[in-house]
């Protein structure tokens, strides 16, 4: 069995990032709600569009890039022409040039301004929301499951029946990554007395080769559930006392 501190920390990281997005967009949402119930309104007209290219790299090293357009919206207030870029650019474009779009600006400061329409206005906190919904749910399934993992490890310890399982294998988990390396693992079995079933055991992920704490050893204490084997620990720290064997 893995141990379960991965799962709660990431779980936890993850529920917490959920949380701060999710009043981060209940706060842009609120104050964008806010600012258009008390705005004026203007019919503007788009003037530019302003591409904006990001590059992303992946753990991998693939290159990634992305391109948005920003329009920018020209209107007239009592004479005066005022002109802004929207904070929120769309791939492909969501307007050409020469669009007629609503505009909705501070009374007191026109310069001030947005586009009016529903998705200009709330697509960052409509975005931001949705990473919420998706950060939440994972964290706390991850959170739950690495708490199951921890209270049915203690159980083990205290509880669990001991047997000295034979090392199968002392190696590289090459289906597990961490910190872009395989961890090492050790595997062992053991026969049930019982039913003559065969049981396999599988150490936490370790970040050093156990082959050396190992030498001169051929097997190594499992605690398992009598009720359901296959939940089972693997202590490498335990020596086994002349009459269980090495």
């Amino acid at each position: 069995m893995r141990n379960g501190r991965l799962f709660t920390i990431v779980g936890g990281v993850f529920g917490l990032v959920g949380l701060v997005l999710l009043c981060v967009g209940i706060a842009v949402a609120a104050s964008t709600a806010s600012f258009l119930a008390s705005a004026d309104r203007a019919d503007g007209t788009v003037v530019a569009l302003t591409a904006r290219t990001n590059t992303t790299r992946s753990s991998s090293g693939h290159v990634r890039t992305s391109t948005h357009w920003y329009p920018t919206v020209r209107f007239t207030v009592d004479g005066r022409s005022y002109s802004f870029q929207s904070s929120t650019g769309n791939n492909p474009p969501a307007y050409e040039e020469g669009d007629g779009v609503p505009v909705a600006y501070d009374p007191d400061d026109p310069s001030d301004a947005r586009i009016a329409s529903f998705w200009s206005a709330f697509l960052a906190p409509l975005i931001v929301g949705g990473l919420s919904m998706v950060f939440t749910p994972i964290g706390a399934v991850l959170f739950v499951r690495g708490r199951r993992i921890q209270r049915l490890r203690a159980r083990l310890w205290s509880q669990g029946r001991q047997v000295w399982a034979k090392i199968e294998r002392v190696g590289r988990d090459l289906g597990t990554e961490v910190n872009g390396r395989h961890p090492y693992v050790v595997h062992a079995s053991w026969q049930d007395e019982r039913t003559g079933r065969t049981y396999t055991a599988t150490s936490d992920n370790l970040r050093n080769d156990p082959g050396p704490r190992l030498r001169g050893r051929t097997h190594v204490r499992v605690l398992y559930d009598p009720a359901d084997p296959d939940r089972n620990l693997v202590d490498l720290d335990a020596l086994p006392s002349p009459a269980d064997g090495s």
